[in-house]
């Protein structure tokens, strides 16, 4: 028999120093004052927020009003009853249990599941999740890092300090609590094998599964020891550096990075994740690469990923630091790093989608370290044969830069570049504007920069306002036209960057897809509400496998011509705003400047990529550009003007409408353009 212990059943109670010795016996009033209803899995800074102790931290600069909360204890409680085994699947990060106020198990970690005895009849079952240990945010020192948590918590670029703490998985009641494990999965001489607890189950030529892109994603489902699983089979190998190949074949890496979805992870969020990895399979993405500053995904992640045909690279929750990023050696650390892992790997191996195993992001080490030694002596031993690197970057794989270089720099950058792996590198934005209303309050939106302590809190790594307005002449004077230019400078910035590395084979990990709290500036192609930004269709395009053009600069005053190489199959036209074709050809285009008569013109590849280019030497001609006239009936965007529609952002895409194009869409808004 087994009883779910997760919802709303619970209570919750702080406590300072051991005050929680006085609150976990079975003598103890269930109708007591100062305790608060609680959630099984959750957070505890969610179950403050939803009983009013403290405001929403995603606003403004409110998480600065709850950094106290993990300096405390807090104590779950609920009513069970027996007996049985409680198997508690996560607890962030330090507990000690009770059963009606007798101790009965103290555990540390939070990806390692633990058991405790309940006797027959009713009792009370109380849980102190301890105060946070302490670590290391990302200005910090990773050789001081002792404790095997998401880093990103502590404080990173993208997230400010909210500390997680609480029950964060489920909790259930077993007669007889099942194993971990997942099965071995293999391809053996074209037999697909799954082995577990000495079963095994041999299916004869199976249908292989194949990444989002590269064919279909079979799974069969098949019973060991008693319980189901649904796996896949497929080969995965890094070779010659970072060639992907799967099942014997090469297949480009169209990837992009994913963090948490959210700070207080411990949430369910199904409906986020499931839109989230959807819009990563629709933008043509094979590989996402789970950032070591985040967690060890879960297995919804994974059964998502198996589906959708996304290969997963994950690092174990290890990240660099601002002043040295070697992780600590000491044999404690190491052990429970190793310890870590012996829970991790087996409940993931049997997952198609998983590709990597790596150590952690950025680490100054290699496998002779003992920390990432004995991580890589765990999954050769439990997952034996599946890819492993110590670290990312190393070799032939680089990260960086992660800001727009500038009009003429970020070209000339991301053209020269030689590495046969990019596996982090961006550009910033400025989130969406329905993002931004949520955030900020109308009176603090002005001036969006740096100086103000809002937007200071909120992204200001990423606020490049300077960069955006040098290359507007100065001229951006609200909020509306700063964040459509900073917006149109990451899609066009990034959407360049994947194509000069597509076009030398490289692999690309774009820096990041997914936002896990909502900034005001951020490098995220999707915001923190699950809207794509506009650089996440410019990426999707790009991986759809559209032509590419390559070229010195979007700005191109001072030069007597432009000149552009032609990536692809596929006819290049230059147009200019009315839509006269001035110059058309395949290989490589050149077209005197004074021969384009509209300070805003296009460089046209068959309809299928286009990119919008003045001749001026800064992108100001965007905002004096001549309203566009559309018809927009029965959802189909039609331009019926003599002045091309120019940046159209809608549901799907971003679109450059030609007198006389039409697209289908249903809202949207552009330089000279709004449905």
């Amino acid at each position: 028999m087994v009883t779910v212990l997760d919802g709303d059943d619970w209570q919750l109670r702080g406590c300072l120093g051991r005050e929680w010795e006085w609150h976990v016996g079975a003598d103890k009033p269930w109708d007591a004052p100062h305790w608060l209803p609680a959630r099984v899995p959750g957070s505890v800074l969610d179950d403050l927020v939803r009983a009013g102790v403290v405001p929403s931290p995603y606003h403004e600069r409110d998480s600065l009003l709850a950094e106290w909360v993990p300096e405390r204890s807090w104590i779950y409680r609920r009513r069970v009853t027996g007996p049985g085994i409680v198997r508690f699947e996560g607890v962030d990060f330090e507990a000690t249990v009770f059963v009606d106020g007798e101790e009965r198990a103290h555990h540390v970690g939070l990806f390692t599941p633990f058991d405790v005895p309940v006797d027959e009849g009713e009792h009370v079952l109380a849980v102190v999740v301890h105060a946070s240990p302490e670590s290391e945010p990302q200005v910090g020192r990773t050789s001081e890092v002792r404790v095997h948590k998401p880093r990103m918590s502590y404080g990173w670029d993208f997230c400010p300090r909210m500390v997680h703490q609480g029950i964060w998985r489920s909790v259930v009641l077993h007669d007889d609590p099942p194993a971990d494990e997942q099965p071995v999965v293999t391809l053996e001489d074209g037999v697909g094998v799954v082995r577990l607890g000495g079963e095994e189950v041999r299916i004869e030529e199976p249908e292989l599964w194949w990444p989002n892109g590269s064919g279909a994603q079979r799974l069969y489902h098949v019973e060991l020891a008693g319980r189901p699983f649904e796996v896949g089979f497929r080969t995965v190998e890094l070779r010659d550096g970072y060639s992907l190949v799967v099942n014997g074949e090469r297949v480009a890496i169209r990837g992009w990075n994913w963090t948490p979805i959210d700070p207080l992870y411990g949430v369910p969020r199904p409906e986020k994740l499931a839109r989230l990895l959807e819009l990563a399979a629709r933008a043509n993405v094979n590989l996402l690469r789970v950032w070591g500053g985040g967690l060890i995904e879960s297995e919804e992640f994974y059964a998502h990923c198996d589906r959708l045909g996304l290969l997963v690279w994950q690092e174990f929750s290890q990240s660099s630091s601002g002043l040295d990023s070697t992780p600590a050696a000491d044999e404690e650390f190491v052990r429970t790093l190793a310890d870590d892992a012996r829970a991790i790997v087996p409940g993931r191996r049997a997952h198609p989608s998983l590709a990597v195993w790596c150590g952690g992001n950025e680490l100054t080490a290699d496998d002779s370290h003992p920390a990432l030694g004995a991580l890589r002596g765990v999954v050769e031993e439990l997952d034996p044969g599946r890819v492993w690197l110590p670290t990312s970057p190393r070799g032939e794989d680089v990260h960086g830069p992660w800001e727009h270089q500038g009009l003429r720099a970020h070209y000339e950058l991301y053209d020269g570049l030689t590495a046969r792996l990019h596996s982090e590198f961006g550009v910033e934005g400025m989130t969406n504007r329905e993002s931004l209303e949520a955030l900020i309050d109308a009176e603090h939106r002005w001036p969006a920069d740096r100086s103000n302590p809002v937007y200071e809190h909120l992204g200001a790594w990423w606020c490049n306002e300077a960069l955006v307005q040098s290359c507007f002449g100065a001229r951006l004077t609200s909020l509306e036209s700063l964040r459509r230019a900073s917006q149109w400078l990451q899609y066009d910035g990034l959407r360049y960057a994947v194509e000069a590395a597509q076009r030398r084979g490289c692999g690309t990990i774009p820096w990041q897809f997914n936002e896990s709290f909502p900034n005001a500036w951020c490098t995220a192609a999707v915001d923190y509400h699950g809207v794509p930004k506009p650089a996440y269709f410019g990426v999707a395009r790009a991986y759809r496998g559209a032509p590419s053009a390559q070229f010195a600069t979007c700005a191109w005053g001072g030069e007597a011509e432009l000149r552009a190489r032609i990536h692809g199959d596929c006819v290049a036209r230059v147009v200019d705003l009315h839509g006269a074709v001035l110059a058309e050809a395949r290989d490589e285009i050149v077209v005197p400047l004074d021969r384009i008569g509209t300070d805003v013109f296009l460089l046209d590849l068959d309809g299928r990529n286009r990119y919008v280019l003045t001749r001026t030497e800064d992108l100001a001609p965007l905002l004096d550009l001549p309203p566009a006239t559309l018809d927009t009936r029965d959802g189909v965007v039609r331009n019926v003007g003599e002045v091309a529609a120019i940046g159209l952002v809608t549901e799907d895409d971003v679109v450059d409408l030609l007198p006389g194009e039409q697209c289908c869409a249903t809202r949207g808004e552009g330089w000279n353009a709004r449905l």
